[in-house]
């Protein structure tokens, strides 16, 4: 607990990004994230309404993931951000303090190309836990991510962030899985609500 209020703090501190897309907000990670292929409506920061596609060899906690999204740049005529990434996660712990929370680490790179590019190397932590309601399966989780970036920005070329991730993931009786993700703080707030397309990896 004492790493992640040191990351909230140094999160809250850290300078701020302007005028790009980033390809790691929303995280959409957590100890049960789901593998296979899942696509989003976004509304990343800096941008419009977009799209986002997400793939993942097999279900958290640990595992290899890839994504790709694309928005209109907000305040552009019409420009686009093409966003791609790759991310890695483990486990941190299982069960914490006797408790249903498992925590895992995650890190990854990836880059945004738009009126100006960015390059970006998030790590962070997240915790999570699975329940269930009726013939609903939840599994909220929440954690934080700091970010080395490296835009095409010529005021500042390097730059450290830090911001808070949370989201649900929703098993529905039909099978279905709805899925939503977000990230607050500095300037990299977006949003995401999406599906994981039925079969494939769990």
């Amino acid at each position: 607990m004492r790493s992640l209020s040191a990351m909230v703090l140094f999160g809250l501190l850290a300078a701020p990004l302007s005028g790009q897309t980033a390809w790691d907000s929303p995280a959409l990670l957590s100890p049960t994230v789901p593998g296979g292929f899942s696509i989003f409506l976004i509304e990343p920061a800096e941008g419009d309404l977009g799209a986002l596609a997400t793939l993942r060899h097999s279900a958290g906690p640990v595992g290899l993931g890839y994504r790709v999204g694309i928005a209109e740049e907000s305040g552009s005529a019409g420009d686009v951000a093409v966003s791609g990434g790759i991310d890695v996660s483990g486990v941190l712990a299982r069960a914490v303090e006797g408790s249903e929370i498992d925590v895992i680490w995650w890190a990854g790179g990836g880059m945004s190309i738009g009126t100006d590019w960015l390059v970006s190397a998030p790590a962070g932590i997240m915790l999570g836990w699975s329940g269930s309601g009726g013939d609903v399966i939840f599994s909220p989780y929440g954690g934080v991510h700091m970010v080395l970036d490296y835009t095409g920005n010529d005021v500042d070329a390097v730059n450290f962030d830090g911001v808070a991730d949370l989201g649900v993931d929703l098993v529905l009786s039909s099978g279905w899985m709805i899925r939503a993700g977000a990230t607050l703080g500095s300037s990299r707030d977006a949003i995401a609500v999406g599906i994981k397309i039925p079969g494939g990896g769990g």
